[in-house]
């Protein structure tokens, strides 16, 4: 669908821009944060479009007809006034914003207003980031330049402070089932699952599907539901062998801390169950554990996050976590 109707969830970052185009005051810097997967880039397209669009009839704000020419160009990215700039490689480079400065010191080629959209913008090296401040200090007219970055702690205070900020939060969990079962094809089961571990990002949503996330997840809790039976030997080859690859770390403790939440709640309100295909299994892990355990098992995991993110060793940090499952089991006495 053509604008801001492909937004789902965003209710919020929509009526500001719909003011926006309603009142035409339309700022030279628009900052989009949230995480990745909301509809920041899609919004910054509507956007775009809205401002640039022949066709629309309907004298809605922010309307656009989707079949214009204008219109077209931009939705298969054709538009020569609409302009997009992305990480090359992990960065964002001066050599890119100042391609983007030179166009942008030129007069549209046949658009009302020209947008610049530069998703990632957080990834700007110091360079980058001081040349693209300039542009935003003397803006040339008739033209936008929306910034995508997850938060403004993530930019230049000097960048953030000339921008109009709009917040997309994460989109809520019956909205993402909805659409992954209607838009993609998910069996309602697996929406509802997906959804529910996906944290409000449709890209991370997708992402889980093309990783056959799912089989991964039921090894994962299986050794989870096990851990009691499991010597210290396989304990430490179970940390090896979820330590080899550093990057589905997160993704792992993620399903680790959910499966610790369900049990945790199964016994006062199993319809809250986040892994509802594994109900009974959880349900009768609820009975035999310690709540002590739940407690401590957060503990461990919230700790297991925070040396990830430090860059700790990935299989020393799997090593304790899985070790300390062990200890709750010749203790008795949680992790």
């Amino acid at each position: 669908m053509p604008g801001f109707d492909a937004i789902i969830d965003q209710e919020r970052p929509i009526r500001i821009l719909t003011s926006l185009l309603t009142t035409r005051s339309i700022p030279h810097g628009i900052l989009f944060t949230g995480i990745e997967g909301v509809g920041k880039r899609t919004a910054a397209t509507a956007f775009a479009m809205a401002c640039n669009c022949t066709g629309s009839s309907d004298g809605e704000p922010g309307a656009t007809c989707g079949n214009c020419t204008a219109c077209r160009k931009i939705a298969t990215d054709r538009h020569p006034d609409v302009l997009r700039v992305s990480p090359s490689g992990l960065q964002i480079k001066i050599e890119q914003v100042r391609s983007l400065c030179q166009v942008l010191a030129m007069k549209p080629y046949e658009a009302r207003f020209r947008v610049a959209i530069i998703a990632d913008a957080h990834r700007m090296n110091p360079a980058a980031g001081n040349a693209l401040l300039k542009m935003l200090e003397e803006p040339p007219d008739r033209t936008v330049l929306i910034l995508t970055a997850p938060q403004t702690a993530d930019l230049l205070p000097t960048i953030v402070s000339r921008c109009q900020h709009i917040r997309f939060k994460p989109i809520a969990r019956h909205h993402l089932a909805a659409m992954l079962a209607t838009a993609y094809g998910f069996s309602p089961a697996d929406a509802q699952l997906t959804a529910a571990l996906a944290n409000g990002s449709v890209t991370r949503a997708l992402a889980m599907q093309r990783s056959g996330w799912i089989q991964r997840r039921n090894w994962i809790l299986s050794q989870l539901a096990e851990r009691d039976r499991l010597s210290v030997t396989s304990l430490l080859a179970l940390a090896e062998k979820t330590s080899q690859v550093k990057e589905d770390i997160p993704e792992m403790l993620d399903l680790m801390a959910t499966w610790v939440r369900d049990v945790a709640v199964a016994r006062y309100c199993p319809d809250r169950i986040i892994h509802q295909d594994l109900k009974r299994s959880i349900l009768a892990a609820s009975q035999s554990i310690e709540p002590g355990f739940l407690d401590n098992a957060g503990r461990a995991i919230a700790a297991a996050r925070r040396r990830i993110r430090a860059n700790a060793n990935p299989r020393m940090t799997m090593e304790a976590l899985w070790l300390s499952m062990a200890a709750a089991r010749q203790t008795g006495a949680g992790v």
